[in-house]
């Protein structure tokens, strides 16, 4: 818990350079637990509202039964489309890597992606609760926000010599 609470600390001072050396430290299955945490994080009141307020075939559902589906239908739906959308975001962040000839790979900026996602899946979970209509505007609100976020991020590392470059692209 301790480590958890020490890397959202780390993700809060994005962009900062030391920010950004620490937690690309980390190895690549620590960003996707820390997402998967902070996801479940804001399905957990997401569940309870559904459940309590929920109509039609849902509302008919006990309780174990209502679990077993959003665990096993919501959450991995919902999991999927944060880490597809940071792998969008992380490419077109790539891309401009290449054109901008840092030297950094897909996984070293989806790594910081990840972290970069933090006030924005907490900021989607608040949106959730008070207004739908304002989650779908608050999704196109993060890409952008993690996107310039990669973006300033990339000029933070020197550019790639000719030859590294050269062998990156192919």
């Amino acid at each position: 818990m301790n480590s958890f609470l020490k890397r959202v600390r780390l993700a809060v001072r994005l962009p900062q350079r030391q920010a950004v050396f620490q937690l690309n430290k980390e190895r690549i299955g620590v960003p996707f637990l820390y997402v998967g945490l902070l996801s479940a994080l804001v399905c957990i009141p997401l569940s309870i509202e559904t459940f309590l307020q929920s109509e039609g075939i849902i509302a008919d559902l006990a309780l174990p039964m209502f679990l077993v589906y959003f665990v096993f239908v919501y959450f991995p739906l919902f999991a999927l489309s944060v880490y597809s959308l940071l792998a969008v975001v992380t490419a077109l962040a790539r891309a401009i890597a290449l054109a901008a000839k840092r030297k950094l790979t897909f996984l070293m900026l989806y790594k910081i992606a990840c972290f970069a996602a933090t006030l924005p899946i907490l900021g989607y979970g608040a949106c959730l609760l008070v207004n739908e209509d304002w989650a779908k505007i608050w999704v196109g609100i993060s890409i952008v926000f993690i996107l310039v976020l990669l973006i300033r991020l990339l000029f933070h590392y020197p550019q790639a010599n000719k030859s590294k470059l050269h062998k990156q692209t192919k």
